[in-house]
């Protein structure tokens, strides 16, 4: 063979393989990049994935958060007798976070409490909103029992002091004269009293403990002029009794006549130094309007 057939027999032998290397090698290119855009629709995807996650997450915990904090809101503002639902949900929010934290800045809050002061007919309704919230809890301090449940009191720590007590079961009625007497009406049939001299003293019970001291005041509610009450104050002739689960009222002031009949459960006579702790009490049905309210005992059974 010439050298110049040699030669050509080279070049071309040469060009078929780098054409076949340069063939393999777009093919591998172009599997890698499938491979590599797959890769990349995965990750884009996983991320996508993540993302939506995520959100939903947050969504979730925020609405969370968010209904928790309206709960509180609606259940403090209900203490003191504001329909949180008469609000947005931001705005009665804000008024709760306003005066528990006792900055009482937002114009809402003070809008709101002096409607609720106009409400109940408080007299010469202060300007300002801190003021007009004290007010407020004074008079449901003299006109309302708070109603709560056992496991509210069983919750409560040995060594907290009676404000802290106080806030976690609520503002409630003080029948105290000189020394506070808060009333709780407890599960619909028994009372908590809560006997202090100072909001700051060091309450030595335990939740257990004090629903130990819980007094019986189931009511049958079968006749309306009689109930079951217990002796908060005897002075004279009169006695304070509270019955916080009477459907008339939860406390009264009542005047002993010469025609009241006091005996014990057992039947045997008594008199009114005889009178303490539980008592069933029939009264005439004249009520005199005032607070508290005011009436005449017929009977009283001393349990």
């Amino acid at each position: 063979m010439r050298e110049k057939d040699v030669f050509k027999n080279v070049v071309e032998n040469n060009l078929a393989s780098k054409e076949s290397i340069r063939n393999r090698v777009i093919s591998t290119v172009q599997i890698k990049s499938r491979e590599g855009a797959n890769h990349m629709k995965k990750k884009l995807l996983l991320t996508s994935v993540l993302v939506v996650v995520v959100a939903t997450m947050s969504i979730s915990v925020y609405a969370t958060v968010n209904t928790i904090e309206y709960n509180k809101a609606d259940s403090f503002l209900g203490e003191i007798g504001i329909q949180a639902s008469n609000l947005s949900k931001s705005e009665a929010k804000k008024v709760y976070n306003d005066i528990k934290s006792d900055s009482f800045e937002c114009e809402t809050t003070k809008a709101v409490l002096s409607a609720r002061a106009n409400e109940v007919g408080i007299e010469n309704v202060p300007s300002n909103a801190k003021e007009i919230y004290q007010e407020i809890v004074n008079y449901n301090g003299l006109v309302y029992t708070a109603k709560i449940t056992s496991s509210q009191i069983s919750a409560i720590k040995t060594g907290l002091s009676y404000k802290e007590i106080i806030e976690i079961l609520g503002n409630t009625k003080d029948v105290g004269s000189g020394l506070h007497v808060l009333l709780y009406a407890v599960d619909g049939d028994k009372i908590l009293y809560l006997n202090f001299g100072n909001e700051n003293d060091i309450c030595n019970l335990s939740g257990d403990e004090l629903l130990k001291t819980l007094k019986d005041a189931k009511q049958d509610n079968s006749d309306e002029n009689t109930f079951n009450a217990t002796l908060t104050q005897r002075s004279g002739n009169s006695i304070l009794v509270s019955c916080p689960n009477f459907k008339n009222f939860d406390v009264i002031s009542l005047t002993i006549t010469d025609q009241t009949v006091i005996v014990f459960e057992n039947g045997t006579k008594a008199s009114i130094d005889d009178i303490k702790d539980e008592l069933i009490i029939t009264i005439s049905p004249e009520i005199r309007e005032s607070y508290p309210p005011q009436g005449t005992a017929v009977k009283i059974i001393i349990k």
